[in-house]
């Protein structure tokens, strides 16, 4: 969720999976193989030979990163806050636009750390702001880390802003990784009401420009904006799994047999094996992101026209986050 990915064109291919059904075109099927226990990354290999294996990553995990918001002031070693994706620090407009898919523009003085243990980011209106060609009187935050993270466990405590309507956007997301970009939206509300939780996996194109594929669909779960809770996602080789205050939510398989039949179990028989398009790179880096957004609608713009946005002001709280990797 950001700019830079969300505000893309998107060519739909038909991944969209609870681990129980795919759909998937036989143009697919073509002729690669990883050697022997190799893994190729899905979009350059479709297909590829295992042997006989279990798929299930059994060492623990151990702390890696931390950050418990303590103190006074952001951590500035730690995290920027906007999207560093132009040559010079934020001196582009994408690093804190996300036009046109959000109408807010992020502020420096939208992140704060409470005092009592908590990062805070508040959406609001006021005065009208510019960035670049760009005006709103909307403005929201953004964390984006310093440190970037290949697979492992990705966990944080939030409280988030009470959403009854299609404008609040906050979301807990990975991206970063290339040739062919990753992105994996840990938790989103995407403008939707808070019992409407999100999950994505996105690869994109050579330029990181434009989404070829995706894994991602909507749950139904218990109201989530009355108390703090617990998002994680366990990404390993074979599978990643979201989970919300300990409880599964979903399983993306990386793999498929030939008959579209997701491969959810630890042990599978050795033979030919069709990858999940929209599964994340081996060996991409990506970048943690907390961050929330505010939607267009047909009656408002960012000028403030059209009726009142419900739910504003509107504060995401986090309490923590911690990533974990396997290791001895």
């Amino acid at each position: 969720m950001g700019p830079t990915p969300h505000s893309l064109p998107v060519h739909r291919i038909a991944f969209r999976t609870w681990c129980g059904s795919a759909l998937l075109p036989l143009a697919f099927l073509t002729a690669c193989t990883a050697h022997g226990q190799t893994i190729a990354d899905p979009p350059e290999h479709k297909v590829i030979g295992l042997e006989p294996i279990d798929l299930c990553e059994h060492a623990p995990w151990h702390l890696v990163f931390a950050d418990e918001f303590n103190g006074g002031t952001l951590d500035a070693d730690k995290w920027v806050t906007f999207f560093p994706f132009c040559e010079v620090a934020d001196q582009c407009w994408s690093s804190r636009s996300g036009f046109p898919t959000s109408i807010a523009l992020d502020a420096d003085s939208n992140v704060t750390l409470s005092g009592d243990g908590t990062l805070r980011i508040l959406t609001r209106q006021g005065p009208l702001a510019t960035w670049y060609d760009h005006s709103s009187v909307y403005t929201t935050g953004v964390i984006f880390s310093r440190q970037k993270f290949k697979r492992g466990r990705f966990e944080s405590r939030i409280k988030l802003p009470r959403s009854t309507a299609r404008y609040l956007w906050p979301a807990f997301w990975l991206f970063g990784g290339g040739p062919r970009c990753s992105e994996i939206d840990i938790l989103e509300i995407l403008k939707r009401p808070t019992n409407t939780f999100h999950y994505a996996l996105h690869r994109y194109n050579y330029e990181c420009d434009e989404i070829l594929a995706h894994d991602q669909g909507n749950i139904n779960v218990k109201e989530l904006s009355e108390d703090f809770h617990v998002f994680r996602l366990d990404w390993d080789t074979w599978f990643i799994d979201w989970s919300i205050d300990g409880e599964l939510i979903y399983r993306a398989c990386r793999v498929y047999d030939t008959a579209g039949r997701p491969v959810s179990g630890c042990n599978v028989p050795g033979g030919i094996y069709v990858q999940n398009q929209a599964f994340p790179g081996q060996d991409h880096e990506l970048s943690l992101i907390i961050s929330s957004g505010l939607g267009s609608g047909p009656l408002v713009d960012a000028l403030g026209n059209g009726p009142p946005i419900p739910d504003l002001p509107a504060v995401m709280e986090v309490d923590y986050v911690r990533v974990y990797e396997r290791g001895p």
